[in-house]
């Protein structure tokens, strides 16, 4: 698979369905990571886009206590690395929504 190639067998629909339980295991993954520290974890949602949905990482009280995690494209579910609030990187794919192993750490980037 070229670096940024479409998977052709992931529909959109596929993608919004499996989108929420990705997001879910990021927040399972960084609660784990974050137990033995006596702080609030980042907490992560999912954030608007219509080619490209930000997943957004939340920490603090303040709602504009924000930024982009990661990016996962709309029309096959792969994991994009945010460049920044409103992009993501496009030199190559992370991984995909559905991989057993989540394709990204708490940080956004590749584990």
């Amino acid at each position: 698979m070229n670096r940024l190639e479409e998977n052709v067998f992931v529909t959109p629909e596929m993608v919004a369905e499996e989108l929420p339980r990705f997001v879910l295991r990021i927040n399972e993954m960084v609660q784990e990571n974050w137990r033995h520290v006596h702080v609030t974890p980042h907490t992560y949602h999912i954030g608007g886009g219509r080619k490209y949905i930000r997943i957004v990482r939340h920490w603090g009280d303040n709602p504009n206590d924000r930024s982009a995690h990661c990016f996962v494209r709309v029309s096959d579910g792969a994991v994009l690395k945010a460049a920044s609030w409103k992009a993501p990187t496009l030199n190559f794919t992370r991984g995909s929504i559905f991989d057993e192993v989540l394709p990204v750490n708490e940080y956004g980037t590749r584990r």
